[in-house]
């Protein structure tokens, strides 16, 4: 016979396909002449945000972010989202992991801090064991933030996001990917990131050979569309080093003369030959091939959540 909680999972399953997963957002701005040379703005990605997250919501799905909680951020946007989707067998405060790295979390003012705690689970990602006693570390003041150089500096975000992400991707089951900064020169101007790699080539690299479900958004350009060029057998620019050597002097100088311990060094080769190996089957996602064709390719955010709810339905 039955369990009441077991009859109640079963129902609670029943009316929420995803109730069980875990969905990861590697979602943040594309260049904005990306965006432009589809005919799109950073709204039409802020409202393909809005839409992905709320049908994710609304099929049961707890949803994970890894964010740095500015104001009219996209963390912030989640944020708003969750408040309608409240349910008694597990709240909105449950429904939405937002995961702050080291630096991030110095910065977070206690009244923003405990606005996220109302309506999200904060987790905030230790600072690594090994740089404990790291003397920039150290002498960072209450509420200060980590300045994004020089050389040393950068080491710490890079260690610190790293760490953040991949603690992301041992909790969730899937992750959605869209848009990204990928560093280099925008019309004459650095575009730059403060991870070992822009943040979300990390993020698909971690969840791709963790065999985690991808779904690949590429209709917005940006870094999502450089992870699925790289699928697809190329070798775009910014998975190189040279690229962000000759655009950003203070990524150069971390490579150069402040390296990463062992497990987190760079290695833009490795990244791509991954990627290239993977090819779409890497992707996992429970659509055939030509569905992830059409999400390569999409900018009609109708299309991306159909597309996406019907292989994390076929997952879940």
């Amino acid at each position: 016979m039955q369990t009441q909680e077991a009859t109640s999972a079963q129902s609670l399953s029943s009316l929420f396909l995803l109730a069980d997963l875990t969905v990861g957002l590697s979602i943040s701005n594309s260049p904005r002449a990306d965006l432009a040379s589809r005919g799109l703005s950073p709204v039409h990605l802020d409202h393909a945000f809005v839409e992905l997250t709320r049908h994710r919501l609304a099929q049961g799905a707890t949803v994970a972010y890894g964010g740095d909680h500015r104001v009219d951020g996209f963390t912030q946007i989640l944020l708003d989202l969750v408040r309608p989707y409240d349910r008694e067998a597990k709240p909105a405060v449950e429904r939405i992991r937002t995961y702050l790295a080291w630096p991030l979390q110095r910065s977070l003012v206690a009244s923003k801090r405990n606005a996220i705690k109302d309506v999200a689970t904060l987790i905030e990602v230790p600072l690594p064991d090994d740089l404990q006693n790291d003397p920039i570390a150290q002498n960072l003041g209450p509420l200060q933030r980590l300045e994004d150089s020089p050389g040393p500096n950068r080491r710490l975000w890079a260690r610190c996001l790293t760490c953040m992400r991949r603690s992301m991707n041992n909790e969730i089951d899937a992750r959605i990917i869209l848009g990204g900064r990928y560093g280099g020169l925008v019309n004459g101007k650095l575009d730059p990131f403060l991870g070992k790699y822009p943040g979300i080539v990390e993020e698909a690299h971690l969840a791709i050979t963790a065999q985690k479900p991808v779904y690949l958004l590429g209709g917005f350009g940006g870094c999502a569309k450089m992870v699925i060029d790289g699928l697809l057998g190329q070798s775009p620019a910014p998975l190189t080093l040279d690229f962000h050597k000759q655009a950003d002097p203070v990524y150069w100088d971390m490579v150069e003369n402040y390296p990463l311990a062992p497990d987190t060094s760079i290695d833009y080769e490795a990244i791509l030959k991954d990627f290239q190996q993977a090819s779409i089957s890497g992707l996992q996602n429970g659509l055939d091939e030509q569905d992830n064709w059409r999400l390569f390719v999409t900018d009609d955010i109708d299309e991306m959540i159909a597309l996406v709810l019907k292989g994390l339905t076929s997952l879940a």
